[in-house]
């Protein structure tokens, strides 16, 4: 990551901001240019391609590592795919999601009985036709008073589980620079702000 701001503009920033006649400055890294880099990258939509995180790829510099050959390309990763906390907004393995629904809900199968959310079904899913492919179901979320009063065909239960599931994996889906470019990308970066 220390490549991502090793380009930023650094500026003189009051960080108390008590004293308005006679400031204490301390320089500090312009995190509001980052809309400029991501302006001068983005431009070629040729450039990226879709990649589905493997389960055995648990962080990011590990990604940079083997598809760039160096951790430095990290940052590209996380500025393509708008990820501002590769923490949690990158996809967990199987060991790590248990974990985190045994912290977040005592245990994995109280995670599959607790009721995260009711939806209401308003448009069924349509099955592949010759000439179509399949319509997935489209759902509103819905408060359980009107759960009630919906048909049981068009009304839905989402556990927590289920809904942690679906979350973790919309983590996995992510554009990546193409091999070939990432090092014009990096120019590029270093360009920007000068």
């Amino acid at each position: 990551m220390s490549e991502y701001f090793a380009n930023f503009p650094r500026i003189p920033y009051d960080i108390n901001g008590t004293n308005v006649t006679s400031p204490e400055y301390t320089t500090a890294i312009n995190i509001l240019i980052r809309q400029k880099l991501k302006d001068a990258i983005k431009g070629d939509i040729s450039m990226y391609y879709p990649y589905v995180i493997p389960e055995s790829i648990k962080r990011a510099d590990i990604l940079s590592y083997q598809l760039y050959g160096d951790v430095k390309f990290t940052w590209t990763i996380f500025l393509v795919n708008q990820i501002f906390d590769p923490y949690w907004e990158w996809p967990l393995d199987s060991k790590a999601f248990q974990s985190f629904l045994t912290g977040k809900y005592g245990s994995v199968e109280s995670s599959k009985s607790t009721v995260h959310h009711y939806d209401y079904i308003w448009h069924p899913r349509v099955e592949r036709t010759g000439t179509t492919d399949p319509i997935p179901e489209q759902m509103i979320e819905v408060d359980y008073t009107t759960y009630k009063t919906i048909g049981e065909d068009f009304r839905k239960v989402k556990y927590a589980f289920e809904w942690e599931e679906e979350k973790n994996e919309t983590y996995r889906t992510i554009n990546l620079i193409q091999p070939i470019h990432i090092s014009g990308v990096l120019d590029e970066a270093r360009g920007a702000f000068r």
